[in-house]
């Protein structure tokens, strides 16, 4: 229950707190992370090594402090999302580029949307709700249960339903069948089933559901993710739409898919490197070693 009291105080204070307060406390709250954590900002500037080799130590470190920062405003969001009317969210939320990429699926037909864990990607799963298409998803449950009970109240009120990571592939190709969207965070790879693709240079495990379910179902995997874009604004930036090639046989099938996806992924971080919330090293152990040898 303690675990999970910050996440409802939280709550409490974005419906009724001012908006001025809730954002002095969300910046005080990133600052203090930022400073009591230097762990978390070295592993975010190695990382921004691979991703931007050519930026200084400075510019790096500048942008470290700023992932911390945009990190702590999209948990904001988060909390805030059950208190909005979806006029404003559509008012706030620049969303031309996903009605597009839907708009190149098969109407009526269920589609794949994959994105990491880029900008506020809660809010961009409840804009597809407001769009009028079922949400299912996948999510990795907190150690606490209070936690994760939290979090599942949260997208149920948002209308994303949200299935536990192992043992849901058929309830997703399902949805897929029945015409529904399937959303999926594809930059980390919690699950046994995973592919390795070469990511900023250096080999990276990535999950492979959204591969299979494309490849097994013929639905297209849609590549994207919605961004910060200025103050109380957001806008969704596209990657590719990508048919799984029936010419090809299924293992073949997901190496192209990876590629395409993955591809992708990197350019959408690479303009957007400030909001790619990954408090991981990209490299470790051997392939740091590596790395430091090739160098």
């Amino acid at each position: 229950m303690l675990q999970a009291l910050p996440y409802h105080l939280g709550a409490f204070f974005t419906r009724f707190a001012p908006k001025w307060l809730c954002r002095s406390i969300t910046w005080t709250l990133a600052e203090a992370n930022c400073w009591l954590r230097p762990l978390t900002r070295r592993v975010l500037q190695q990382n921004l090594e691979l991703i931007h080799p050519a930026w200084t130590n400075a510019e790096r470190r500048f942008i470290a402090r700023r992932i911390i920062h945009q990190f702590a405003n999209s948990i904001m969001l988060f909390l805030e999302l059950p208190f909005f009317k979806p006029d404003e969210i559509f008012a706030r939320c620049e969303l031309s580029e996903l009605r597009a990429q839907i708009a190149e699926a098969v109407e009526g037909k269920g589609f794949i949307i994959v994105s990491g864990h880029i900008g506020p990607w809660e809010l961009g799963g409840y804009c597809v709700t407001q769009m009028g298409h079922k949400v299912n998803t996948v999510a990795l449950d907190h150690p606490s249960k209070e936690v994760t009970k939290f979090f599942s109240q949260r997208r149920d009120y948002v209308g994303v339903n949200a299935l536990p990571i192992g043992g849901s592939f058929s309830e997703l190709q399902d949805a897929i069948y029945r015409g529904e969207c399937v959303a999926l965070l594809i930059d980390r790879a919690y699950g046994k089933a995973r592919k390795q693709s070469l990511f900023f240079g250096v080999m990276k495990d990535f999950p492979l559901g959204h591969l299979v379910l494309s490849a097994r179902t013929g639905a297209p995997i849609m590549t994207g993710a919605l961004v910060f874009d200025g103050k109380d604004r957001f806008r969704y930036v596209r990657g590719g739409v990508h048919w799984p090639d029936p010419t090809l046989d299924e293992f073949d099938r997901l190496d192209a898919l990876q590629e395409l996806c993955v591809r992708d992924l990197e350019r959408i971080i690479k303009a957007h490197t400030d909001q790619w919330f990954h408090f991981f090293r990209l490299y470790d152990g051997k392939e740091h070693r590596e790395r430091k040898r090739r160098d």
